[in-house]
């Protein structure tokens, strides 16, 4: 506070006019009272941070006295998180070896199709599936068409053998000239 706020304060008090010997009493007042305020503030402050340091080292000590039944508590519940854990691994790996099983897949599509939280992508299984059957479709033409005769006699194929008409023309006509356009086809072609 101000010399001139002191004053102003003594005049509100019902001074007149107030002396500088007034004042200076009222200045050194206040700031006595001050002091006294903030040693006492300052004071309850070390208590308190004293009482918080002491609360800190009781915690620590109630910890390291706890009974043999409450560690042996915690170390149980530790112990059925851990079981929680491999049980939900165990299931992910079984509901993956399933999904290779039933569906002819690979570990790595399975782990595709069965995500880590256990849940399925149907959307992934689909073209997995849509895949499986183009090359299934594919490989069935090829085979077909392997096997097939051409349009013109013979085989496409590695298939050799003459059918039954082509062997049965050959048995009857051997090596005879044909002028039937017929039989000279089964024959090897006109002679």
């Amino acid at each position: 506070m101000t010399r001139e706020q002191a004053k102003q304060k003594l005049i509100s008090f019902g001074v007149s006019e107030p002396t500088d010997e007034q004042i200076t009493d009222l200045l050194n007042s206040i700031n006595a009272e001050t002091k006294k305020e903030k040693d006492r503030a300052d004071s309850y402050k070390a208590k308190a941070d004293k009482a918080d340091e002491l609360q800190s080292q009781l915690d620590d000590i109630n910890s390291q006295n706890l009974s043999e039944t409450e560690r042996v508590n915690k170390e149980l519940e530790t112990a059925k998180n851990r079981i929680a854990e491999l049980e939900k691994a165990d299931a992910l790996k079984t509901q993956r070896s399933l999904a290779m099983e039933k569906f002819k897949i690979s570990a790595e599509q399975a782990s595709q199709i069965v995500k880590d939280d256990g849940s399925f992508d149907y959307e992934v299984l689909g073209k997995i599936i849509s895949d499986k059957e183009t090359a299934a479709a594919t490989a069935k033409e090829n085979e077909i068409a392997n096997k097939s005769r051409n349009p013109g006699g013979g085989t496409s194929g590695s298939n050799s053998e003459k059918t039954t008409a082509e062997k049965l023309v050959e048995k009857l006509y051997g090596g005879q000239k044909q002028d039937n356009d017929i039989l000279a086809h089964y024959l090897g072609g006109k002679q």
